[in-house]
């Protein structure tokens, strides 16, 4: 927050596309970016096209122009398209660009046709194993080795220590730096994508979305084969047969998906709404119960809050037993999720959701005993682990991106405060229990 304030004044507000692409505002917004270069890219991969003419200053040959200039100049192309230049600025021209910037960066749509093929048939890229295991690898070394070796020079430098087994301690570290880089491998590969299909998939429980990963692009297509019908109120749509697999699909035809310049047209299929119309709170109400469950499941698997249960339920003499904590702690957090998807969903500022809890805390803070605070504040440590925020993140920037907001944040901060709010409950019970039993215990005495 500090950082945000300092740089409050540095950035644009939020405003609409022509707006902030247009060249009186370009010395503020392309302070976002880290170079005018990379805005460029930025708006040719996703701004609209009238937005694109805005900010080449509204001049369609200006635009063409620094086109045809990229495609010949890798070092440009690298400059704006990133490391992987040659790929990304294919996706795009191939499947991105208008048809005037189609025809000037291959001249032609026999030549467009080539290059679509020449693409297609080349496939898609696998995973560049020896570039992620070392990149996970290096990002392993950076966090445990500066942190050792911080250690060791405060043994040695300041409580003049001797380390003892220093073989034992070494293959340690080794072992602790080979798994943490495999395990971020893992959730590279495997969490963060989950997180994110999920998230892109589930707002289709209560609105239509687009499946972009079954997109359909039919070469050469002749607008002719294209037909209508009607439904039984009157209502004409498009569509055309696909042939495939020894039989005919029935694919809805939309004028804006056909590409005249390279004679292709891209069929992408939509889903939903699952549940109800659309906007409706069965299919809303079915998101926020599996984001409920998504928190609650993913937290009772984080090692972070099984260690801290094991540590409470020995301190407090197995007053506040493990298996209690980590119910409470996954409640609490499930509770944080859901709100935080509902923010998303509905566009709620975080301070409405975030303010009551924090005041609340405040005045069962003051009621609770030291111990009890001390466990609940720190809980919301283990709320943030290396299996949840992978997946909580991904799940929320996939349903932002679907719903159309800014961004998909401010789920960890639901899910760091509702679980001590929720300890801090359930130690209230647990303290009050603890004294019906010191009572019990000298009336008997008594």
């Amino acid at each position: 927050m500090i950082l945000g304030a300092f740089f409050l004044f540095s950035v644009p507000k939020p405003m609409a596309e022509a707006d902030f692409l247009s060249s009186q505002n370009r010395a503020a917004t392309v302070y976002l970016f880290s170079s005018p270069e990379n805005m460029t890219g930025y708006v040719l991969q996703n701004a609209s096209k009238n937005g694109q003419l805005t900010y080449f200053n509204g001049d369609p040959a200006l635009m063409l122009s620094s086109i045809r200039q990229l495609a010949q100049d890798n070092q440009l192309k690298k400059a704006v398209f990133g490391e992987k230049a040659e790929a990304a600025f294919s996706n795009w021209a191939l499947f991105k660009a208008t048809d005037e910037q189609k025809l000037a960066i291959f001249g032609n749509a026999e030549a467009i046709s080539k290059e679509t093929d020449r693409y297609l048939a080349s496939g898609a890229k696998g995973v560049d194993a020896w570039e992620l295991t070392v990149r996970n690898s290096v990002a392993a070394v950076q966090a445990i080795v500066p942190l050792c070796v911080f250690f060791f020079l405060v043994l040695w430098l300041i409580l003049r220590e001797r380390i003892p087994r220093k073989d034992e301690l070494l293959l340690g570290i080794a072992f602790a730096v080979i798994g943490m880089g495999i395990f971020s491998v893992g959730i590279e590969l495997g969490l963060s994508k989950l997180g994110g299909q999920v998230g892109e998939k589930l707002p289709a429980a209560f609105k239509s979305i687009e499946l972009a990963d079954q997109k359909t692009v039919v070469r050469n297509f002749d607008p002719a084969v294209v037909q209508t019908a009607i439904s039984d109120q009157g209502v004409r749509e498009q569509f055309f047969y696909l042939s495939g697999d020894n039989r005919y699909t029935a694919l809805t035809y939309n004028p804006a998906g056909f590409d005249q310049a390279s004679r292709q047209y891209s069929y992408v299929p939509k889903k939903g709404p699952l549940f109800g119309a659309t906007g409706g709170m069965l299919g809303i109400l079915v998101v926020l119960i599996f984001a409920f469950i998504m928190g609650y499941g993913a937290t009772l698997a984080e090692p972070a809050l099984n260690a801290l249960g094991l540590t409470v339920e020995e301190l407090t003499v197995g007053t506040f037993k493990k298996s209690l904590l980590m119910q409470a702690v996954a409640i609490g957090v499930g509770l944080g999720i859901g709100l935080g998807v509902a923010k998303i969903i509905w566009g709620i500022p975080l301070i409405w959701l975030l303010a009551p809890p924090y005041v609340l805390l405040m005045f069962i803070t003051k009621t609770c005993t030291e111990e009890f605070v001390n466990i609940g504040w720190d809980s919301a440590g283990v709320t943030t682990g290396p299996i949840t925020v992978p997946l909580v993140l991904a799940m929320g920037l996939g349903i932002g991106g679907q719903v159309g907001v800014v961004e998909g944040f401010g789920i960890l901060a639901m899910a760091s405060v509702y679980p001590i709010l929720s300890v801090l409950l359930v130690s209230l019970w647990v303290n009050r229990k603890q004294k019906s039993a010191l009572q019990e215990a000298a009336a008997e005495i008594a």
